[in-house]
């Protein structure tokens, strides 16, 4: 079998398509950035998860293991099995931290998502798609709402694994091993349950290439290797750094299925009117959940739904995804909010794309991949304003509205950071969540109310989502450290409360003790 041409399959670009590919990555790289980094700005990023990862990749530039201490109700714990998961992507760029600071992981995001839709482009264009249409095919995945859900909520590694996909399957199509090793490593170390995500993958390519006998081993081979990955995580590493975490945590939004992973997958699969339910019915008894399902599946039958059926080995390759989604007991998980969609994008992309080479050169190809972009960009702009699933906050995701660009709270965003930088580096400290990711530079850094051996603690004076508490218990926990006589007030103004410890505190462990 002879290795795919990306310079040949497709023919010769045109300066033209050249500027287009170049103009669509630097457009969505703006987008994208008006979207995240406006969020990072303006303090809308949190503690879970921009603070917990920026927090470790302070340690991991420092040369240091980083044991996180933002977790509620928890002692100090090795990050790698802290947050309920194993993620190597902090280690890994953690050298980017001297030059970009709290930003860097959410550049990483932004530049990962522009090098997944460039991995997209030049799959196409090895399987035979002209440059113009490999451009097209690259918006639509630009263009798919899981990006903008993942960009508008924080930041989270398997966004940056999830984009190692389209690299994946190209290079392992085109048998360069050492390079679809590199990217099938980095899928499998961006987040232990991606791994199983990557054994779907390579069981998909192998589904697809049964008949060519060295893909098909490797793909098996790949599948085997996944899983393992992922069984010597899960039940040996994870334990073995924290006693807090001998089993995977996860499982719990499963545990309505089967006491295990095992006997949740063995029980859907042995009960077909179980799966039914999980899959399209609201499975609580609260009817504000329904309809949460039946609109992830209406815009992921919009951007390129059809594709999956037509080319079932990609279907295959989401079937962990929806399981994970839509078979668990959160309704959370359900829809099309935050980064839980975000592995739909790539392997989408690739379904098109393989689809569309399937029609006649020429009008029909680029009708169909044009309506398909057309489609896709619709489903999310309807989404931008307006979903079923809960908890959805336009002005974090919708860079087309003017509010987006304004602090949710009000906030006079320069002089909040201006006090906060007064804060001294190194001094154990208890931060609002929404303030946590600004003040990682140091080794203790606690979820308020969490307090332990804090000596400051910052927040802000009014928070209308102070999660953990309510608005009121957050107000009330402020008061309680005015007046209990162990702090005095450090600084203040309008917006923000500085907090200052008079004595050692009387309890290492201290957490206030409001309903969490």
């Amino acid at each position: 079998m002879t290795r795919l041409s990306v310079r040949t399959a497709g023919g010769a670009a045109t300066a033209r398509e050249r500027a287009w590919a170049r103009g669509l990555l630097l457009g969505f790289g703006l987008i994208f950035s008006l979207v995240s980094l406006t969020n990072h700005y303006l303090m809308r990023t949190a503690a879970f998860d921009l603070g917990i990862a920026t927090h470790a990749l302070r340690s991991y530039a420092h040369w240091r293991t980083h044991f996180t201490t933002e977790l509620l109700d928890t002692p100090p714990t090795n990050f790698l099995s802290s947050n309920l998961h194993f993620a190597l992507v902090p280690l890994l760029v953690s050298p980017l931290y001297w030059l970009l600071g709290s930003w860097t992981l959410l550049v990483v995001q932004i530049a990962a998502l522009l090098w997944g839709g460039w991995g997209v482009h030049v799959f196409a264009r090895a399987r035979g798609a002209t440059y113009g249409q490999a451009n097209v095919l690259m918006a639509f995945f630009f263009s798919i709402w899981g990006i903008y859900s993942a960009l508008g909520y924080d930041y989270h590694d398997n966004v940056v694994g999830a984009m190692a996909v389209p690299w994946l399957v190209h290079w392992f199509e085109q048998r360069r091993w050492d390079r679809a090793g590199l990217a099938f490593a980095l899928l499998l170390v961006s987040k232990e349950n991606l791994a199983l995500w990557a054994a779907a993958i390579m069981l998909g390519l192998a589904w697809k290439h049964w008949r060519t006998r060295p893909l098909l081993l490797a793909a098996v081979l790949g599948a085997v290797v996944a899983l393992a990955y992922f069984a010597v995580i899960t039940k040996v590493v994870m334990p073995a750094l924290s006693a807090t975490h001998q089993q995977l945590t996860q499982i719990q939004r499963y545990q309505h299925l089967g006491g295990s992973l095992e006997a949740a997958v063995l029980n859907v699969a042995t009960h077909p009117k179980l799966l039914w339910q999980c899959l399209f019915v609201n499975i609580t008894a609260d009817p504000n959940y329904n309809y949460i399902k039946a609109e992830l599946w209406a815009v992921l039958l919009l951007s390129g739904g059809l594709a999956l059926a037509l080319r079932p080995w990609y279907a295959l390759m989401l079937a962990p995804i929806l399981a994970q989604k839509l078979l668990a007991n959160d309704y959370g998980l359900w829809g099309i909010n935050a980064q839980y969609s975000i592995e739909f994008a790539p392997v989408l992309a690739l379904a098109v794309t393989e689809l569309g080479l399937q029609l006649r050169a020429g009008r029909s190809r680029q009708r169909y991949y044009a309506a398909s972009l057309a489609l896709a960009a619709l489903a999310t702009i309807i989404t931008l304003y307006t979903r079923q699933s809960k908890w959805y906050q336009r002005e974090t995701t919708n860079f087309l509205l003017a509010k987006h660009y304004r602090s949710t709270q009000g906030l006079d965003v320069r002089r909040l950071r201006a006090a906060l930088a007064q804060l001294p580096a190194e001094v154990p400290l208890s931060a609002q969540a929404n303030l946590a990711p600004w003040l990682v530079n140091r080794d203790k850094l606690y979820h308020f109310p969490v307090l332990r051996d804090a000596q400051l603690v910052a927040l802000l004076k009014t928070d209308k989502l102070p999660w953990p508490l309510s608005p009121e218990g957050y107000l009330q926990a402020q008061q309680l450290l005015r007046t209990r006589g162990d702090f005095r007030v450090r600084y203040e103004d309008d917006q923000l409360l500085v907090l200052e410890r008079t004595r050692p505190p009387a309890r290492p462990d201290e957490v206030l003790p409001f309903q969490l």
